[in-house]
């Protein structure tokens, strides 16, 4: 009990068949309310926890996260307004959970920042570019580490993912595009969120979402 414990306070303190590797039943970002506590007349009245408490298996298999404020690089040329996200996530895992891992998956959600509105290009494993989508099975994503470390006493695994995404748009002027671009800069409430699980032995782990800040700059 004192390793669950440990653990998901390290997540909440921080807060690979490889390739032939199953998709997940739904990918997208949720949000569930808060529903343990209610309002009478300004009484506060804590429900009984209903969550369904987590097993060593799924607890080892959940991954927390490490993330600075995420860095977008912007210029103009000619008429075309190109930006280039530095995507910098550190994900943490126990050795334990990373040993009994055949992959980690990372997805980025861009829908809820200006970005959102824009197409992107990524390099996949290959060398080819890859439109509109990133591969998710960081097996196959070459700008990564992984190296060991230690938190709280445990021993845990460190999985940094650094790629850039380039978004491009083409205006109808210079002008335009220079306009957008400091649209971009004056921007400074941009969030990005991450969504990470796990995947052995034929089951899909629960997913774990946390979420950064875009600093946009020239």
């Amino acid at each position: 009990m004192k390793l669950y414990l440990m653990i998901v306070l390290v997540f909440l303190l921080a807060a690979c068949s490889k390739n032939n590797d199953v998709s997940p039943q739904n990918s997208k970002k949720t949000t569930t309310a808060d529903s343990t506590k209610t309002s009478t007349g300004g009484i506060s009245t804590t429900l009984p926890d209903t969550t369904p408490k987590l097993t060593h298996d799924d607890s080892i298999h959940m991954a927390g996260f490490i993330i600075k404020p995420q860095g977008v690089k912007l210029s103009v040329t000619g008429t075309t307004l190109t930006m280039i996200f530095n995507e910098n996530v550190n994900l943490l895992l126990t050795s334990e959970g990373y040993q009994k891992t055949s992959a980690v998956h990372l997805l980025e959600d861009f829908s809820h920042s200006m970005l959102g509105g824009f197409d992107f290009t990524t390099v996949a494993e290959g060398g080819n570019t890859t439109f509109d989508w990133a591969d998710d099975n960081l097996n196959n994503v070459v700008d990564k580490t992984i190296t060991d470390t230690i938190i709280n006493k445990q021993q845990m695994v460190k999985i940094n993912v650094h790629r850039p995404f380039t978004f491009s748009k083409t205006y109808s002027s210079a002008q335009d595009a220079l306009n957008e671009q400091a649209l971009f800069i004056a921007k400074t409430t941009d969030t990005i969120y991450f969504t990470s699980y796990c995947y052995y032995l034929q089951k899909n782990y629960t997913s774990t979402s946390s979420s950064a800040t875009l600093v946009y700059s020239k």
